[in-house]
């Protein structure tokens, strides 16, 4: 029901309330009429009085309860509105949704350890999914132990960046067939199917994220001995350029992120560079708008040796 129509009805009560005619030649009967006229109008306040107040009830009442239907009914009992409430999220036997199942499997996986997924619910195309809990760490002798002998992550970098904290990825071996998940789901009639995944011993990615007063800055390697070129993209508003470090050809790239309406929400500034003696991809990259290129291309040069 919408607002209007609960003062159309009230107008409708007041046009419908009977106004006798007043007669002025007989005193008596007017004084009769007055009274019956205070009457009648009490009627149609009180009247009116109920429907703003059930409305009032009715509004409030809806505030209460996980999930109830309220109504809203008219003078014959009929039901002229409707509202179903929800104000809790779904408890057990209620059904969740696939990011809420997928969710609380990444939060039962410890760190280091991966796993593949298939979630039932919201699930037309029935993904099996996998994914790894990266292990991090504010100790840089825990990432520096992973890393081994391939490369040094430095307690501070040039200028003045010194280790806040880091983070390893391992590559996931997907040892598992698709069609295992949709017959166990199918027996089980489970909602989620997880299958633990072993991890290669040797790292696939290691970052470590340093700070100094202009911000933040990310060494991240990746390990390139199983991969042969790898393929990026750089918009017409992004800059791109061939730049040396320690005398070694390296790329800088400005990449521009864009919001919805089109202006630009932050910048990203990265130096790249191959060793190749390690089999490495090194990255040195920040988004603080006051460390500059010449910032970056200085960590570079330290790093490459």
């Amino acid at each position: 029901m919408k607002r209007s129509d609960s003062f159309d009805e009230v107008k409708q009560l007041i046009t419908d309330t009977p106004v006798p005619q007043i007669d002025v030649k007989d005193q008596v009967l007017d004084r009769l009429r007055e009274r019956q006229n205070k009457k009648e109008e009490f009627r149609v306040k009180k009247r009116m009085g109920l429907i703003i107040a059930a409305c009032m009830v009715f509004s409030v009442t809806t505030a209460y309860g996980a999930v109830k239907v309220y109504e809203l009914k008219n003078e014959k009992g009929e039901v002229v509105s409707q509202i179903t409430h929800t104000t809790a999220e779904p408890g057990e036997g209620q059904h969740k949704t696939y990011s809420q199942l997928f969710n609380e499997v990444r939060e039962s996986v410890k760190p280091g350890n991966a796993a593949a997924v298939y979630i039932v619910p919201d699930n037309p195309n029935k993904i099996v999914s996998f994914f790894q809990i990266p292990i991090t760490s504010t100790d840089r002798a825990v990432i520096q132990k992973e890393a081994g002998d391939k490369f040094t992550f430095p307690a501070e970098l040039a200028g003045g960046f010194t280790f806040k904290d880091g983070s390893v990825q391992h590559e996931v071996i997907r040892d598992y067939n698709k069609e295992d998940f949709y017959k166990e789901a199918e027996e089980t009639k489970k909602d989620v199917i997880v299958k633990e995944l072993k991890v290669e011993p040797t790292f696939q990615l290691i970052a470590g994220t340093y700070s100094n007063s202009k911000g933040d800055v990310t060494v991240r390697i990746e390990n390139f001995e199983k991969v042969k070129y790898s393929a990026a993209e750089a918009g017409p508003d992004d800059t791109v350029e061939n730049v040396k470090v320690g005398g070694q050809e390296a790329l800088y790239q400005l990449t521009n992120l864009k919001g919805e309406n089109g202006s630009v929400v932050r910048v990203d500034k990265s130096i790249q560079f191959y060793k190749e003696d390690k089999k490495l991809m090194v990255f040195v990259s920040t988004s603080s708008p006051d460390i500059a290129k010449e910032d970056l291309l200085a960590i570079a040069e330290k790093l490459v040796k």
